[in-house]
């Protein structure tokens, strides 16, 4: 297990609408200390990266070289993802968020992405609170999505939610992400994020355990239970000693990824020592699992 973190590590500069490109990202996450990233592309549905222009083949050349310049691996990815969690307004609508997770699939693939992380859909129309009828609307609103990754050659990983404005979300639970999961015949694995998981149980060592070797990716963040506020760990309530450990037992074979907020609103001159600190922290929390703390 490797320590990274997302390249919206960097995205955002305060004060400035237009996000700060891929390669500066990666440079600063790599002077921090990481050398494996998740290549984070959910900016791509507002239009707001450097792939979503005509030329977004040769961007991904320039990311490439970059990257192997400096010895970094990008292990996953985070695709764009519909703000409404039941589906699409409408065909338009869709139409553009295939597009950009097709883009966002060989974006991944040619940066050699093992695993691209989707949220699940959840059926609020036609059938609400019935399981059965989110996995159909998944395998419906997924269809395409999954004959490209199998093409692609790119893993699918289904994270794990949290209930929404006091409404159920499919996927909050284990049970339920399970049922997703194994619903596609082995084709697909699980992305385990913390934060989520800390705002559905008090304790997260059985959805861990429960899991298993289904979790082929992680989202590491933390929070107090109720807002997602994407904290650095050790900000917020996660129990990490007691967690740590259960990555190692369940043999997770995958990377301890970042998905935090923690310089966004800083002034760029702190940002990089921000980043260093929060390697510290990663390293710490990987002795952890590895018994040494």
């Amino acid at each position: 297990m490797r320590l990274g973190t997302m390249t919206a590590l960097f995205r955002e500069k305060r004060g400035q609408e237009k996000y700060i490109g891929y390669i500066e990202s990666i440079r600063r996450c790599h002077a921090a200390g990481f050398r494996v990233l998740d290549l984070n592309l959910c900016a791509m549905l507002q239009g707001k990266t450097e792939l979503n222009g005509d030329d977004w083949e040769q961007a991904i050349d320039r990311i490439g070289e970059e990257a192997a310049k400096l010895g970094v691996e990008f292990s996953q990815s985070h695709p764009p993802y519909p703000t409404q969690p039941w589906g699409f307004e409408s065909e338009e609508q869709q139409s553009l968020y295939e597009e950009m997770a097709y883009r966002s699939l060989v974006v991944g693939s040619r940066l050699g992405v093992k695993w691209a992380v989707f949220h699940p859909f959840c059926e609020t129309k036609l059938s609400e609170h019935d399981v059965g009828a989110s996995i159909a609307l998944n395998h419906k609103l997924y269809a395409r999505i999954m004959e490209w990754a199998d093409q692609l050659g790119c893993g699918i990983a289904f994270e794990n939610m949290a209930d929404r404005n006091n409404k159920r979300r499919f996927c909050a639970t284990a049970d339920e992400l399970i049922l997703l999961v194994d619903s596609y015949g082995g084709k697909v694995g699980a992305c385990w994020d913390f934060g989520h998981g800390n705002r559905v149980y008090t304790h997260q060592e059985k959805p861990l355990r429960m899991l298993g070797k289904r979790i082929k990716a992680l989202h590491v963040d933390d929070n107090f239970g109720e807002q997602d506020l994407h904290l650095l760990p050790y900000l917020g309530t996660v129990e990490w000693e007691t967690l740590m450990p259960i990555l190692t037992e369940i043999g997770y074979e995958g990377d301890f990824i970042y998905e935090i907020r923690l310089n966004n609103y800083m002034p760029d001159e702190l940002k990089d020592e921000a980043a260093r600190f929060a390697f510290g922290i990663g390293t710490y929390l990987l002795a952890l699992a590895e018994g040494k703390q």
